[in-house]
């Protein structure tokens, strides 16, 4: 990577390396073109704020993927009133439409009603070991803690996780999701 100097990333190398997966992470998050393209290039200029504290603990893509997952969650926090309108509108205009947009749109509701039951350290653990696929290594370090805490907190999203599709669905078989990697 070309720097413009030691404190500054050069941000356009930034865009071509990680500019899709940031947007694609933010689209993931906030289930919006337009506010996924705005968010991205809030990152962006975070990560460009934050460059010097980058310590190298992690890949450079962990650490921005981290500042990313942060953004769209405070974002999502700040605006939960506003998303949950915006949700109910578009199911109610969507029950018109196919069985798969359908299902899809209550798989995201359940998703949702999942994570709003998380605190934050366990919302980031389960996106970046379940949705991310990181290993439980990279999981641990983007989320600043170890890799015992980590498995703890999966395990916590998992108890919650079940508890609530038992709610939803009593004939849904949850099972044990975690993968005890040893390095």
């Amino acid at each position: 990577m070309r720097y413009m100097d030691a404190a500054q990333p050069d941000i356009h190398d930034l865009y071509i390396r990680y500019g899709r997966a940031i947007y694609r992470r933010c689209q993931y998050f906030l289930q919006n073109d337009y506010e996924a393209h705005d968010a991205m290039h809030e990152v962006f200029i975070k990560v460009c704020e934050k460059y010097n504290s980058y310590k190298g603990n992690a890949s450079l893509l962990t650490w921005v993927v981290k500042i990313t997952t942060n953004y769209c969650l405070n974002l999502l926090r700040t605006k939960r009133a506003v998303w949950h309108d915006r949700y109910q509108q578009t199911v109610k205009v969507d029950a018109n439409s196919r069985i798969s947009d359908t299902d899809q749109l209550e798989r995201r509701e359940i998703i949702h009603t999942i994570l709003d039951k998380l605190e934050p350290d366990i919302q980031q653990a389960a996106i970046y070991y379940y949705v991310d696929e990181m290993k439980q290594e990279e999981a641990a370090a983007a989320c600043g803690c170890s890799e015992p805490t980590l498995r703890k907190r999966l395990q916590r999203f998992l108890m919650i996780a079940q508890r609530e599709l038992k709610l939803i669905d009593s004939d849904i078989v949850f099972d044990n999701l975690i993968n005890d990697e040893k390095s």
